[in-house]
């Protein structure tokens, strides 16, 4: 069972979900490919970052069988009206999803820390 994720965004708490449905939509959208997504962190772009939260949020949203009529420029809009720490939650959340999708690389950090 997935944990279903909430963020206050846009006035409101909305489901954000980083599964594969979201990242194919991203990577299209990007032009990257999965072997991106390791070093993603690195080069991301503003608006790469951006369409990442969306395609979190729009994804959330069909997960939870919710309406996504938003765009990425609302997305913006809602980063620039409540602070740059809603992308840093965003953000996290998406780097806690990727480490449930490859378990073998938390496993290598869980074996550093010993």
């Amino acid at each position: 069972m997935v944990d279903k994720k909430t963020i206050a965004i846009g006035g409101e708490m909305r489901p954000i979900h980083y599964g594969f449905a979201a990242l194919a939509e991203w990577c299209d959208a990007t032009g990257s490919g999965l072997k991106d997504l390791a070093t993603l962190a690195d080069n991301l772009s503003l608006n790469n970052a951006i369409h990442l939260i969306y395609c979190g949020l729009k994804h959330g949203a069909r997960r939870s069988k919710e309406e996504f009529n938003f765009s990425s420029d609302d997305v913006a809009d809602w980063i620039d009206e409540e602070g740059m720490d809603i992308f840093s939650e965003a953000m996290e959340i998406f780097s806690e999803s990727m480490t449930k999708m490859n378990p073998s690389e938390k496993k290598k950090k869980e074996k550093k820390k010993k």
